[in-house]
């Protein structure tokens, strides 16, 4: 993530590899040392904050006083729409909030830390530095879409008796965009159930909450000119310059305007680029329509790219192209018809897990015969191509047409503009054979933390066996309503 990001292209993957397999997770208080003193430079020179703040730390603290002191097993729920909450939330764990627990005078009895959850391919798309870290500082890989007794037993295990919380994002993945609440999954509640259960069979009396942590970031303006640098770099790649018409956008009261028109200017641009790649190759049936005009660059934003009708034109187009790209994937990998509700996101986790499991086998093919090596590599490259569709899907699933225009009545956000920028960037990358390992990370910025009230499953007084789907949904839709809450406040000076 804080890499300097080198090359949009990937090559191509087409030999079977030798699957990364992870020491046991267990935390090493040595390594905790080191990253307490380290994390701070880390944070400024690689991952470009400039500072961190923690509204309403009071209830962080109490949270963990709670669990401290043994009345609550708790989970930290946490927003994850960029890709750097974890490093992030190291930081505030294990030296800011303690600073903060010092202050207020309610000094915490130990130095908190937290059990992270991570997807199980970061050890596979990630690299030796990552694959050694992530076991040592105590995270747990987890899959979506397939049973793994392993990780569910030290799962388990953690949210009953670890001296440390247990950490994950509800949206199951990172989300993209700080300012709106994609999608929310049950897993995090489904946990805290199963936790609230164990804890009734071994009749000890403490309670099941989840602390919310919504996390935002306020990029720098004075990094502006590498918006448009970049902006400068993705016309050169799609062959649509727009340098010259929107120069007079770069300087002034109308730069975030002018942002604003590039990026829409750019997106229509490449959604036409998808459209003919896809309809060329896999059939993909686009309905003519008129040009676009750009309007007249002394207009600030152009009416036909950034009306409501032409933003939801836009949305249509974009989930026509998710549909074919899924199709296709799963046609190549032989999955269609094995996500029976349809669910895109799930069907992008299943053609993940399948890709990569083609990828890594978890059997090794060495000792196989020439034949089957051969085809297990041709199965390999099929599968890095197969792949390339989901990761294009990913993308698209929270790409959000017209997000970058701001809320109701407030005009352009910078802000917007900076996370609709690194997306539309994410998005050429992937069509180009890029991943998540390629995300850009240019930009200077101030984190904001906003903690919310802990949710009780207690209060939800489950019973019997099993939690019911009807508990699980309403304690997810309470999680949701709670995080849009929290993305309200981050509006606050």
């Amino acid at each position: 993530m804080g890499k300097k990001q080198t090359a949009l292209v990937r090559d191509p993957i087409r030999k079977a590899h030798k699957r990364h397999v992870l020491p046991r997770s267990k935390t090493s208080q040595a390594l905790l040392v080191a990253g307490r003193v380290l994390m701070p430079a880390y944070m400024q020179a690689v991952l470009r904050f400039r500072g961190v703040e923690i509204r309403k730390v009071d209830k962080a603290i109490a949270a963990l006083r709670d669990f401290e002191e043994g009345r609550t097993r708790l989970i930290v729920a946490f927003r994850h729409p960029y890709g750097d909450e974890s490093q992030l939330l190291f930081q505030a764990f294990n030296n800011l909030i303690p600073r903060a627990a010092r202050r207020s005078g309610f000094r915490l009895r130990r130095r908190p830390h937290l059990r992270f959850l991570h997807d199980y391919a970061v050890p596979l798309w990630g690299d030796a530095f990552i694959r050694y870290m992530l076991p040592r500082i105590g995270a747990v890989p987890v899959y979506h879409v397939k049973f793994d007794s392993t990780s569910l037993k030290l799962i388990r295990g953690i949210l009953l008796e670890d001296r440390y919380p247990l950490s994950l994002a509800p949206e199951g993945q990172v989300s993209y965009r700080s300012e709106s609440l994609p999608r929310i999954e049950q897993g995090t509640v489904r946990m805290g159930f199963w936790t609230v259960k164990d804890l009734e069979k071994l009749g000890r009396p403490e309670h099941v909450k989840i602390l919310l942590l919504s996390i935002h970031y306020h990029f720098d303006p004075r990094d502006e000119k590498k918006l448009w640098a970049v902006l400068d770099r993705l016309d050169r790649i799609c062959g649509y310059n727009q340098s010259p018409v929107l120069a007079k956008f770069r300087t002034g009261p109308s730069t975030t305007i002018g942002l604003q028109r590039r990026v829409d200017a750019l997106e229509n641009r490449v959604l036409d680029i998808a459209e003919a790649y896809y309809a060329a190759s896999y059939g993909l049936a686009v309905a003519p329509r008129p040009p676009v005009d750009d309007g007249d660059p002394d207009a600030a934003p152009a009416a036909t790219v950034t009306s409501p009708e032409a933003v939801v034109a836009r949305r249509a187009r974009w989930v026509a192209l998710m549909a074919c790209a899924l199709d296709t994937a799963e046609h190549v990998l032989g999955l269609v018809g094995t996500t029976p509700d349809g669910d895109r996101v799930q069907r992008i986790y299943r053609i993940r897990q399948e890709c990569w499991d083609r990828i890594y086998p978890e059997q090794p093919v060495d000792g196989l015969s020439p034949l089957e090596i051969a085809l297990a590599h041709r199965r390999t490259g099929e599968a890095w191509y197969a792949m390339r569709h989901m990761e294009f899907c990913d993308i698209l699933y929270y790409l959000e047409p017209g997000y970058e225009q701001g809320r109701t009545g407030t005009g352009p956000s910078y802000d917007r503009i900076v996370e609709a920028v690194y997306s539309l960037d994410d998005l050429v990358s992937r069509l180009m054979g890029g991943d998540f390992s390629n995300r850009m990370n240019l930009i200077r910025k101030h984190a904001v933390i906003v903690a919310g009230d802990p949710i009780d499953l207690n209060d939800y007084n489950v019973k019997g066996e099993k939690v019911s789907r009807a508990a699980c949904q309403k304690a997810t839709d309470e999680l949701k309503h709670r995080f849009e809450a929290l993305i309200e406040e981050s509006y606050e000076p």
